[in-house]
C-alpha cells in the first residue's frame, strides 16, 4: 500500500500544480481579453469557451485533489458524539456512498459524451466537439476520485477489524519544489 499511497501523492501533486497553471494561464487570458477589447477594440472570441473549459479542468482537479487530502467539507455535528467504531463506520457508509456516486457517474458519462458532441464549439479556433472537453475533465476526476476512494476503504475496513494501520495513511500533499542545502542552509 506504500506504492499506492506514493503514487496517488504523486498525481495529487501533479493535479495542483496543473490547477494551479491553469489558473494563471486563465487570469492571463482574461486580461488579454480585456486589453484586446477596451484597448485595441478588436475582443477576441473564444476566450469564454476556453475559459470555461479551463474552469472545469480546474474544478474537477481540485475537487479530486480535496478528496485525496479529506478537506471536502464534512458536518461533524452529530458524529463527535460516537465512539471511534461508530466514526469509522459512519466513514466507510459516507465512502461506500461516495464509490456508489461515481460508479453511476462512470457508467452515464458515455451517453453523456455523446448527447454533447452532437454540439460544437462555436467560437474556439479549432472546432472540437463539447463532449471532449466538457465530460473528459469529469472522467479523469470521477477515476481519480474512485482510486482514492478504495484507498481510504481498504484502511477504513482495516480500522473497523481492529488490525493495525499505519498512522501516515492519509494522502498528504507533497512540496513540488524541493528545497536545497547550500553549505549548510536551506536554499529555496
Amino acid at each position: 500500500m506504500k506504492k499506492v499511497k506514493n503514487i496517488l501523492e504523486n498525481i495529487m501533486s501533479a493535479e495542483v500544480l496543473i490547477g494551479a497553471f491553469l489558473v494563471i494561464v486563465m487570469v492571463f487570458i482574461m486580461v488579454m481579453e480585456v486589453i484586446m477589447r477596451y484597448i485595441f477594440n478588436n475582443p477576441i472570441i473564444w476566450v469564454q469557451e476556453f475559459v470555461i473549459m479551463m474552469f472545469i479542468w480546474i474544478t474537477m482537479l481540485g475537487g479530486s485533489a480535496a478528496l485525496m487530502m479529506k478537506t471536502h467539507v464534512t458536518i461533524t455535528t452529530f458524529s463527535q458524539f460516537f465512539s471511534d467504531r461508530w466514526k469509522t463506520i459512519l466513514q466507510l457508509l459516507v465512502s461506500l456512498i461516495i464509490i456508489g456516486v461515481l460508479i453511476y457517474l462512470a457508467m452515464t458519462l458515455p451517453d453523456s459524451i455523446k448527447i454533447q458532441n452532437k454540439t460544437r464549439t462555436s467560437s474556439m479556433p479549432i472546432n472540437i466537439a463539447k463532449g471532449h472537453y466538457y465530460s473528459t475533465p469529469l472522467l479523469i476526476a470521477v477515476i481519480l476520485m474512485l482510486l482514492t476512494q478504495f484507498y481510504y476503504v481498504y484502511f477504513e475496513v482495516k480500522m473497523l477489524l481492529g488490525k493495525a494501520v499505519p498512522e501516515d495513511y492519509l494522502l498528504q500533499m507533497r512540496p513540488i519544489f524541493k528545497a536545497h542545502k547550500v553549505n549548510g542552509e536551506v536554499d529555496v
